[in-house]
């Protein structure tokens, strides 16, 4: 009911529809509040679930990273002599075949977790390892095999692996150091950045 006074435009509201209007002003106000609510809740259960998922991702990755890095260390250590010096005469056993061979062979085994494992920044710098360690044995094996030619073009030949011996055991360090800053910062990433 509304009471109009002679000469007045306006009318003043009834206590009923003002009982309403409140109601329903409460009613929207306890909706809105819900949704914000519930936003925020799913928004705090897609954060814990990211976390989760980087805490299930790094485990096994730090593992990987681990055993790469002792196999890559193993074959950085065996080409030392190499990066300090191009003219090296550094006489190539049998033995010292064998020992690269396996290193090679355990890179690659290694690497092949590394990449599994991501991301693409460790990824790419574990194959270029992969393939330094293939291309220090595959030196490596030409040098001793033709070591006691005597050949002007097999002498050549064992220069030029040397000197390829030098310049990706130079490479093989530098990627190696590398990796480790890399496989390093994605273990620390805690997805603050994305």
């Amino acid at each position: 009911m509304t009471i109009c006074l002679e000469g007045q435009q306006g009318c003043a509201m009834d206590a009923g529809l003002a009982a309403v209007l409140g109601a329903l002003a409460g009613s929207v106000a306890t909706i809105g509040a819900a949704l914000a609510t519930g936003r925020a809740q799913r928004e705090g259960a897609r954060i814990a679930a990211r976390a989760e998922h980087r805490r299930e991702r790094r485990e096994p990755r730090h593992g990987a990273y681990k055993e790469f890095i002792a196999e890559a260390t193993r074959l950085n250590s065996e080409v030392a002599p190499f990066v300090a010096d191009l003219d090296i005469e550094m006489d190539i056993t049998q033995e010292m075949v064998s020992r690269w061979d396996a290193i090679s062979d355990a890179v690659k085994e290694k690497s092949t977790e590394v990449v599994l494992a991501g991301p693409k920044s460790v990824t790419e710098l574990a194959l270029i390892l992969e393939g330094l360690a293939s291309s220090l044995h595959s030196s490596l094996n030409i040098c001793f095999s033709f070591r006691n030619s005597e050949g002007a073009e097999l002498k050549r030949i064992v220069r030029l692996m040397r000197g390829q011996l030098v310049t990706d055991s130079k490479n093989f360090k530098k990627s190696f150091q590398e990796f480790v800053f890399k496989a390093q910062a994605a273990l620390d990433d805690d997805g603050s950045s994305n």
